[in-house]
């Protein structure tokens, strides 16, 4: 594509260069440029693309695009001046790579918790329907329970432009839907703005990434523009702000425990098994059964249930699949043996998951919550006590470690989370590893250890490093020494 076609429909200024340059694809990363690359010199909360023109020009870009409004510097290359790059950068892409989530039923999820369940139950249950679906999002590409070995920044909402390649890639493998993970970070920057989303999804908001965003106003508002993109959403109507979106969007279907709800839950009951819903959809009044408990993960089902209905399938169609459904990794996963432990990992790195993951976690034992979590240095400082509180609430006992504590002092992190922490006893143990092994060692018989707030995660941000680390990992590790011990 030569550079005069991709700018045609989008204000830009050239200033200097021909608009004749062929260009092949973009990017606004300068260390991923490949030559014929558009370079996208994008100015984020930590680097500034204008420094690394010299970068992206040495790795064979074929052109600049900049949004300063001084730039009296010369190069040996057409170099373009747009409003916003953010902006261009999405359009750009699709314009590039091609308009290929044109040809699939895409579904976007967002909410603080349960996006990534809720878009692998949602893609369970469309393969389940016959149906070949791709699930994007916190822990990878999957097509028909699959995962995928294509390459991809460890994001919960792919960059746009990866997001364009991940479409075509999914078109050529024969995927007829696609369900990604849309979080607030993604819909601020304007990756999703030029994607055709025929189903939006709002499951719940509540704290979260509130300094990112620059206070709790501006997430809000992040999490508000899935609207603009949407032909259609589905809100949980229990939840204030999802439901005040109702007035937003002129076609809506919304889901709850309340009679209010298009789609609801009008009987529940606890099985050997798991659970028994019944749920009512738009007066039609059907049984399912799902493989586990906990009042979040009937909201989780429920809320699959409601978008799959309006992709076309019935009740009774989608009924007798949900016995089926399985939690994607790292999401209160239970890592059996046979050596009497029962010890859960889940990504619940909120007040309200946590809450969750541990209210559904409570009542499986009569002995004693053990709770090994932590919080991100560099992140939202105000949700460490509420943690703390949290955890005070269910635990009988605490182990506070480090999470991905980044460039912050571990000590500041893990005392403003014991600040929330008022009656139950605890420790703090900086280093996971042995706070997870603290905790197996002082579990007994009928306890339940609870590690939480990485889940799936392989790696444990320090510093500016990314260092190798899995719970799972360590867990394994520790039972695999137990055992070969008494032997």
């Amino acid at each position: 594509m030569i550079l005069a076609e991709l700018l045609k429909e989008w204000p830009c200024e050239l200033e200097c260069g021909s608009i004749r340059t062929e260009v092949k694809g973009i990017t606004d990363r300068a260390s991923d440029v490949l030559p014929g690359d558009v370079f996208v010199a994008r100015k984020g909360k930590k680097y500034d693309g204008w420094d690394y023109i010299d970068l992206a020009i040495q790795n064979g870009a074929a052109a600049i695009v900049h949004n300063r409004y001084e730039s009296s510097v010369e190069f040996p290359l057409p170099v373009i001046w747009v409003p916003n790059c953010s902006t261009f950068l999405s359009y750009a892409s699709k314009k590039l790579y091609g308009p290929y989530d044109e040809e699939l039923i895409i579904v976007a999820v967002t909410g603080t918790n349960g996006k990534t369940t809720v878009t692998h139950f949602i893609g369970q249950l469309l393969q389940s329907l016959g149906n070949k679906v791709a699930v994007v999002g916190t822990v990878g590409l999957f097509i028909n329970g699959k995962k995928q070995t294509v390459s991809l920044e460890p994001l919960t909402t792919p960059l746009a432009t990866e997001l364009y390649r991940i479409f075509a890639y999914c078109v050529s493998q024969g995927v007829t839907h696609l369900v990604m993970e849309a979080s607030s970070l993604a819909l601020s920057e304007h990756r999703l703005d030029d994607c055709k989303i025929d189903i939006g999804v709002y499951l719940n908001v509540s704290r979260d990434h509130y300094e990112e965003h620059g206070g709790e106003k501006y997430y809000l508002a992040a999490k508000k523009r899935l609207c603009l993109f949407s032909e259609q959403i589905v809100v949980n109507i229990d939840d204030d702000f999802c439901n005040q979106l109702r007035m937003e969007h002129p076609v809506v279907k919304s889901f709850g425990k309340g009679i209010l709800a298009d789609c609801s839950i009008i009987h529940e009951e606890t099985t050997s098994h798991g659970m028994r819903l019944l749920i009512q959809d738009y007066d039609i009044p059907v049984d399912i059964n799902l493989p586990f408990k906990g009042e979040y993960l009937q909201y989780n089902v429920l809320a699959a249930v409601a978008t799959i209905s309006e992709l076309g399938f019935s009740l009774q169609e989608i009924a007798p699949h949900t016995e089926r459904l399985t939690l994607p990794k790292g999401r209160m996963q239970e890592l059996n043996n046979d050596l009497g432990y029962r010890i859960f990992i889940d990504y619940a790195h909120t007040p309200s998951a946590l809450n969750a993951l541990l209210g559904a976690l409570r009542t499986q034992t009569s002995q004693r919550l053990i709770v090994v979590f932590g919080c991100g240095g560099d992140r939202d400082k105000g949700k460490r006590a509420e943690m703390g509180a949290v955890a005070d609430q269910y635990a009988d006992f605490i182990i506070l470690t480090d999470d991905n504590p980044r460039t912050e002092s571990s000590n500041i992190i893990l005392n403003s989370i014991a600040q929330g922490i008022e009656t139950t006893d605890y420790s703090i143990q900086p280093n996971r590893k042995k706070a997870i092994q603290q905790a197996l060692d002082m579990s007994g018989k009928g306890d339940l250890v609870i590690i939480a707030g990485k889940g799936h995660e392989e790696g444990q941000i320090i510093g500016s490093d990314i260092l190798p680390f899995s719970d799972e990992h360590v867990v394994n590790e520790y039972l695999g020494r137990t055992k070969s011990a008494n032997e």
